[in-house]
């Protein structure tokens, strides 16, 4: 139960941070290409360095064979939750933009920023490994799938290419190779990666603030109504870690990696599905308004699904 309140208080102070970048965006101190600067600054610095410090480490068996359950759980996790997406959303009536921008929201969730910062808070450096593992698949279907499904065109015709500029892929490659070869990093240069990879906590909860101020009161209370937006919210922080993670407790897993991947499979829906609507045509508003409830919903949803299991295993 200790653990629990931990969660509890971590995953509320973060959102104090989220809520300071909500402010700094609405109050216009920082202006759209400042905001565009800060998440270049995460996502191709920051993340990519908290990744290879955390994978920084001496090869040990115990944690090889983590990282192998964690990579087949990715599998099991991705590729149930994309099918199942898929088949909801063709059997729901939406209209054209919304589709593609319903079964990201519900398929994806928020776990290169939220759900890294998550596990670091709680599991440490090798919490990160595991998450980071855990992780490549949906950096692959997240650069690849989420934008084939808006717009066939939008993906070029050399896809590896494409996967490869992913920097969250490309930084867990090379920190897994890192892991697995005796090279040690010398401490003159590993040491100022790991000072830039502890700025993607702040920088994480400030950049999803800035996101979801877009969010007007009155788009808030016109999707109130909007049965899809609860749908989508539900499926996404509820239904999808209950229904895949269930069946797990069968397996009597490591409660370590079993949460690890349970926490990152209900986080909330991304704002980067956001971008992709504006670029691709998408419900841009549907998906501002999916990504904020289930952010700040979230604040209860993942202790609740802790607690669950917590009390299952």
């Amino acid at each position: 139960m200790d653990t629990l309140w931990t969660l509890a208080y971590e995953i509320g102070s973060l959102y104090i941070i989220v809520a300071i970048g909500w402010l700094i965006r609405r109050k216009g101190l920082i202006s759209e290409q400042g905001q565009r600067a800060v998440t270049t600054l995460l996502l191709y610095i920051a993340l990519p360095c908290l990744i290879i410090s955390s994978m920084h480490m001496p090869f040990q068996y115990e944690q090889a064979y983590g990282a192998f359950i964690m990579f087949v759980l990715s599998i099991y996790i991705m590729g149930g939750t994309l099918f199942l997406s898929r088949f909801i959303t063709r059997k729901l009536i939406l209209p054209m933009d919304r589709k593609a921008v319903f079964e990201n929201v519900i398929l994806f969730g928020n776990q290169g920023f939220i759900g890294m910062v998550i596990i670091l808070q709680l599991f440490g450096q090798e919490g990160v490994l595991f998450a980071s593992v855990f992780n490549l698949i949906y950096f692959i279907l997240i650069w690849t799938y989420a934008i084939y499904i808006m717009n066939p065109e939008g993906i070029p015709v050399s896809k590896a290419m494409f996967i490869f500029k992913n920097p969250g892929f490309l930084a867990t490659v090379f920190g897994f190779i890192l892991f697995i070869f005796p090279v040690q990093i010398p401490a003159f240069i590993m040491d100022p990666i790991e000072t830039i990879g502890q700025m993607t906590v702040p920088l994480s909860m400030i950049m999803i603030g800035m996101m979801i101020s877009s969010v007007t009161f009155s788009k808030v209370l016109v999707y109130m109504k909007d049965i899809f937006v609860y749908l989508a919210v539900v499926i996404r922080l509820f239904i999808y870690p209950l229904l895949f993670f269930l069946p797990l407790l069968f397996f009597h897993m490591p409660f370590e990696l079993f949460m690890i991947a349970c926490l990152l499979s209900a986080t909330p829906s991304p704002a980067t599905i956001s971008m992709y609507a504006q670029l691709y045509g998408g419900d841009v508003e549907f998906s501002a308004v999916v990504v904020f409830f289930s952010t700040l919903l979230s604040v209860v949803s993942i202790p609740i699904i802790y607690l669950v299991f917590l009390l299952l295993m």
